[in-house]
């Protein structure tokens, strides 16, 4: 079997391993799916597709910058978050392929 070159460096699995339990939650998973699919979105926009509070949409949003996948932009008096790590589209698709 070969060893993954993630195991031979602690910085970047404790990285990955950060993301992988950013990412875990069903309301972050939805918000990635929506910004591959739509592009940049406002609190608001994706807040009310999820059917959550503002505060809850933001802290989901916080949580997914901190591990820089997502970003955010000024767009007069709104924020709009998109999709900064293109990569995660990948993890996304290989998560539902292995779902059963």
């Amino acid at each position: 079997m070969k060893v993954l070159k993630i195991i031979a460096d602690p910085v970047k699995l404790k990285r990955a391993s950060k993301m992988l339990r950013t990412v875990s939650h069903p309301s972050r998973l939805t918000i990635i799916d929506l910004l591959l699919e739509r592009g940049k979105m406002s609190v608001n926009d994706i807040q009310e597709h999820l059917g959550i509070s503002q505060s809850n949409t933001s802290q989901h949003l916080k949580a997914l910058e901190d591990v820089e996948i997502i970003i955010s932009a000024r767009d007069g008096r709104k924020v709009l978050y998109y999709i900064h790590n293109t990569h995660i589209e990948s993890l996304l698709k290989c998560v539902n392929e292995c779902s059963i």
